[in-house]
This record gives structure tokens, C-alpha cells and sequence, in this order.
């Protein structure tokens, strides 16, 4: 039987969201005050498996981002992972979520996804149940994130669409805040490292509202192309990670997951929506999950996932209707 792709709408009177079956990816969202559609993607269903190698508005996982040389032990036992990063195992491998056909139930504000993931796909332990659910409140999208395995697992899910508050163009004058002060670094292959750093007097400051553009003008030497880079909370608690602003719009990013990663896009070359020729910096990535390659590292949450157990995160994505002061919203 052929797969066939499909796509699901979800409005109200502030927001219009498109979302689809392959990957659970997030397609449209529409900011309807300036009826902008501030998320990356391409006109037609087929492209996004096209070009799954930039994960357009994905899910990914069973774990995002790297593991180092794609091998990792639970309970004692390795597991060898596909390298399809080399020489890691990048966003759950070859057949990642992203390019996933996943089944779909819809109600009147939500869309549902679940996908069951067999044991050792990609060389993952355990027979895994994915539910992804995008649900839509007043000026809110909710990505809640519930799985359920029969072995103990990595369950580090995230959503990976590439905002643009423009709608075109690049984010470089785009204004972000990040609600924590510490960084992690990477090496040569994109791998992150088991060292951190303070932002202050860094290219990586964003404490209080910063110019994309501005601080990426400074150097450092852990940035060649611009952020790919995590950022550091370590804790479960639900909190405001960070805000993206232009002259019209402040997107702000929550979640309960212990870190967000944060991607601008520095390899992006495709044409996407209306013929835009997407390039570095067309947009920007906040990938809520945990630290990477926390399974190597002792400091940090490990997101193993228990036998017989029920995990549960949520990443919100909200447009606020004009701009306010963050710390009136946040805790900074």
C-alpha cells in the first residue's frame, strides 16, 4: 500500500496552523494579526521528503541531535546506532520521525500523531509508542511529546521548524532573548561537548534583547557558521526558554524540557515557499530536548526513558499580540 502524505489545518481567530503526517512536521503558522506565515517549509507535500536532510518542521528522534560515534549503553548493554552523521548518529538516524508516516486523528483544536517505533530500529532498544500532539490555544501552539516503551530507552524528542518572523529573507536583524546564562560548546563535527561556558561578553548573549546580526559580528572560537549550539536550564520545571522579535511579532518559546538548542540555519540551501531560496540564517531553530549526548556525560539529565513507564514534555510556541517586557511574563 502506498503512503500517501497528508496535511491537517488547525485555527482560530488568532493563529493558523498546518501540520502533516510524514514526520508530525509542523508545515504553516500563520500569525494572523500580520498574516505572516513565520515558519520555513515548501510549497508541496513531496518536498518535504525530498529533502528530509534538513528536517523541515520535523519531529525528530528517538533522540535529537548527536551521540557520539553512534554507540551508547543502558543498563550495561551497547547499542550501535546508524551513523548518518559521521562519525556520529545525528536526530534517531537514517529513518529518523522526520520521514516517518505517522497515523492521524484530529478533533476540533488538536491534531494527534502516533507512530510505534519496533525494537532496534536505528539499533534503539525497546518497542517505543510515540504520540505527537499539536494542539491549538488562543495565541498558543502546544507540542506535547508522550512515549511509553517496553525496554529502557533514549527518548529525547523535539519539534525543528525554522522560524522567520519576516516570512522571508534571513533572521539577522531579527532580536532574541535566552533565559539562562550558560552555553555549551561543540567540536569540529558539530558534536557537544562536555564543557560549558558563561555568556557574558560572548557572542552567545542574549540575556537581555540582542540584534541576531549584532552578536554574531563578534568572534569566538567556537563559532564558524553561526549558533549550533545548546543552552543550558537543567530542569524539568515549565519555564519561558526564550523570544524572537521583529518590528511586528515576539514568538516565545516554553517548555519543560532541561535545554534548548539553538540552530540558525547555517547550512540551509533549498528552495522553499514562494521560490525562496533558502540559505544560511533564513531562519532559526529552538529545539527544546536535553542536553546532547547526555548519555556519554555524568553532569547532566539522562533522557532515558524506564520500561513500562509514561514520559510526557511540552514545547509551546506563542505570538504574543503586541510587545510586552518579558520579565513581566518570565522569569529572567
Amino acid at each position: 500500500m502506498q503512503e500517501i502524505l497528508a496535511s491537517y489545518t488547525l485555527e482560530n481567530e488568532k493563529i493558523l496552523v498546518e501540520v502533516m503526517n510524514l514526520g508530525a512536521s509542523l508545515v504553516r503558522f500563520i500569525d494572523k494579526k500580520t498574516n505572516t506565515d513565520i515558519v520555513l517549509g515548501f510549497d508541496n507535500l513531496e518536498d518535504y521528503k525530498n529533502h528530509s536532510e534538513v528536517y523541515m518542521g520535523a519531529t525528530v528522534g528517538r533522540c535529537a541531535n548527536r551521540i557520539e560515534n553512534g554507540r551508547f549503553k543502558i543498563n550495561d548493554v551497547e547499542y550501535l546506532l546508524s551513523i548518518n552523521q559521521p562519525p556520529h548518529s545525528l536526530h534517531g538516524g537514517f529513518s529518523s520521525f522526520s520521514n516517518t508516516i505517522f497515523e492521524t486523528r484530529q478533533t476540533e483544536n488538536a491534531v494527534f500523531f502516533t507512530y510505534e517505533s519496533k525494537d532496534m530500529e536505528e539499533g534503539y532498544p525497546g518497542n517505543l509508542k510515540l504520540e505527537i500532539e499539536y494542539r491549538l490555544v488562543s495565541n498558543h501552539l502546544f507540542y506535547f511529546i508522550r512515549g511509553e516503551s517496553d525496554q529502557d530507552t533514549l527518548f529525547n524528542i523535539t519539534q525543528h521548524a525554522y522560524f522567520n518572523l519576516d516570512g522571508k529573507g534571513n533572521i539577522l536583524n531579527h532580536k532574541m532573548r535566552i533565559y539562562t546564562d550558560k552555553v555549551a560548546m561543540i567540536d569540529q563535527n558539530g558534536l557537544t561537548k562536555d564543557m560549558w561556558v558563561y555568556v557574558k561578553d560572548t557572542p552567545f548573549d542574549y540575556r537581555d534583547l540582542a540584534v541576531i546580526q549584532k552578536q554574531l559580528k563578534k568572534s569566538h572560537w567556537n563559532i564558524q557558521e553561526g549558533y549550533d549550539h545548546h543552552y543550558i536550564f537543567e530542569n524539568m520545571d515549565y519555564k519561558c526558554m526564550a523570544e524572537l522579535m521583529n518590528e511586528n511579532t515576539l514568538l516565545r518559546i516554553e517548555s519543560d524540557l532541561p535545554g534548548m538548542h539553538v540552530y540558525s540555519g547555517n547550512y540551509l540551501n533549498v528552495v522553499g515557499k514562494n521560490g525562496e531560496i533558502y540559505q544560511s540564517k533564513s531562519g532559526i531553530c529552538f529545539e527544546c530536548q536535553f542536553y546532547p549526548n547526555a548519555i556519554h556525560y555524568d553532569k547532566y539529565l539522562k533522557p532515558i526513558l524506564k520500561a513500562k513507564k509514561k514520559a510526557e514534555y511540552t514545547i509551546c510556541f506563542s505570538v504574543e499580540e503586541e510587545y510586552e517586557h518579558p520579565a513581566n511574563k518570565c522569569n529572567s
